[in-house]
């Protein structure tokens, strides 16, 4: 199996064909967009990118002592453009990218204190004067004539080894392929400042200007167009500032940033850093306390992280997915927690994506989702996540709106893989009948470990469920919970 973020890294290097090639000249005053934190930088990017506080958080946590000379801020403005999201075209620089490729003023306007940051992170970095390498799947050499000079608008992740590319999931080495081998000047190795510290990426900042310098064929479909970078007369933010604001605008701009470093004050529930504080054992019962997604940032910090316990009770809040995400985020950092429960609150079906992504690469063993709103699209994420986690003891999705489709996909997902879970609980939903039968049957007949199965309150018929007692009496000893007493 490729690895997540090896895979997430191919993309970023393989995503060339998007890129637009004109180039505008454009001189403006550089020096006029405030510096400022991220958590102020990212504030215009909310309606955008409903999750971009989560992301913040996610690189927060990883940019305590930065090297290089950079500030937190200034690395945490690159780690939020590697960090990789779910679904995919949520990630932070797929959205970056997308917008600088369009140049449209009005649509890049919000990006300006973002850019600003990561481009005064940039110019710290050192320098690396070499050749590097990207590509993608197809062959584009009719749009890269011999001399030819054209502008990259977005951000370009580059590799420094030509053997990564000759991977499958990067280039491989059949069928129609295009690589670019880059002789730069403005390259910065990021790996210091990366979510992922094992990709040795170089990033080569928005606006590049290159010239072809030669186009040949590489045998089995590939295409090897040199490049080489050559001196642009302007640079990406006296660009973006000359097309997308006013004079007056940036005074404005500068003006409500100064007020906005004046006046932040982040989230604060002294109540809830009390009670995490003052909480002895590492078992966490937070139930019934009327947390908010909000909230789940202090959790996320002081109780996940920070205290690394082992138990968590998140039942009977109002955690919606946002509060899952940052859950979700926080669980790469903590290495010991067993027990996670989130019944009765309003994770939904969004909500179990984020949370079935890491559940794969956590320690958990036993995970509580009961009543969230959950239906046979979130019981296929938690399906996929079971092909992977093969140490899971404990799953209760009781009182969810799973039916015989998302029973099929949960069961055959136990089958082939997980040979741990002891108890699975999907009584009172309601969308389960007998069509479930024949999944239940084989579960019930192969595998192992399986010791309690509640199917009570369900839409299972007494025939239905007298076909079920039989085969569990014949098997094993297994608990079977269900309306009809035998």
């Amino acid at each position: 199996m490729v690895d997540s973020n090896e895979q997430s890294h191919a993309l970023r290097i393989c995503d060339i064909s998007e890129e637009s090639e004109e180039s505008t000249l454009a001189n403006s005053n550089y020096g006029c967009i405030p510096l400022v934190s991220l958590e102020i930088a990212i504030e215009p990017l909310v309606l955008l990118i409903p999750q971009i506080k989560h992301m913040m958080w996610t690189v927060k946590q990883n940019c305590a002592d930065p090297p290089d000379g950079l500030s937190p801020d200034e690395s945490a403005s690159i780690m939020l453009y590697t960090l990789e999201w779910q679904p995919r075209e949520n990630s932070f620089y797929i959205i970056l990218n997308k917008t600088m490729r369009s140049r449209n003023p009005s649509l890049l306007k919000p990006w300006l204190l973002y850019l600003k940051l990561i481009m005064t992170a940039f110019s710290k970095i050192p320098f690396e004067n070499r050749y590097v390498y990207r590509g993608v799947k197809q062959d584009v050499s009719t749009n890269y004539p011999s001399e030819k000079t054209f502008v990259w608008w977005s951000f370009s992740s580059c590799t420094a080894s030509i053997r990564v590319l000759e991977k499958e999931h990067f280039l491989g080495k059949t069928g129609a392929r295009t690589l670019f081998t880059i002789d730069c000047y403005s390259g910065k190795n990021i790996r210091q400042h990366s979510m992922y510290k094992t990709e040795d990426e170089v990033l080569l900042p928005a606006a590049c200007k290159f010239q072809v310098v030669s186009c040949m064929d590489g045998g089995n479909g590939l295409t090897i167009i040199h490049i080489k970078e050559i001196n642009s007369p302007y640079s990406l933010l006296q660009l973006l500032i000359k097309h997308a604001v006013t004079t007056t605008e940036l005074k404005s701009l500068s003006l409500l940033t100064s007020m906005k470093m004046q006046s932040y004050i982040p989230y604060q529930n002294e109540t809830l850093s009390q009670a995490i504080r003052e909480c002895t054992s590492q078992n966490l019962n937070l139930s019934g306390e009327q947390l908010n997604d909000q909230d789940m940032e202090i959790v996320a910090k002081e109780g996940i992280i920070n205290k690394q316990c082992i138990i968590l009770n998140l039942m009977y809040n109002q955690i919606t997915r946002k509060g899952v995400s940052t859950l979700a985020n926080s669980l790469n950092h903590n290495e010991c927690l067993k027990e996670l429960i989130l019944s009765y609150n309003k994770v939904s079906n969004d909500g179990v994506r984020f949370l079935a992504t890491t559940l794969s690469k956590c320690v958990l063993e036993r995970v509580d989702l009961s009543e969230n709103d959950i239906s046979d699209e979130g019981a296929t994420y938690l399906a996929d996540m079971l092909e992977s986690k093969t140490d899971l003891i404990h799953l209760s999705l009781s009182a969810n709106q799973i039916g015989n489709y998302g029973v099929k996909m949960l069961t055959d997902a136990l089958l082939r893989n997980n040979t741990c879970l002891e108890l699975l609980n999907l009584s009172a939903n309601v969308n389960i009948t007998d069509d479930s039968i024949s999944s239940f049957v084989n579960l019930i007949d192969h595998h192992q470990s399986l010791k309690k199965l509640d199917l009570r309150h369900t839409r299972l018929s007494e025939s239905g469920q007298a076909k079920l007692y039989a085969v569990a009496r014949s098997k094993r000893p297994l608990q079977l919970w269900l309306d009809r007493v035998m």
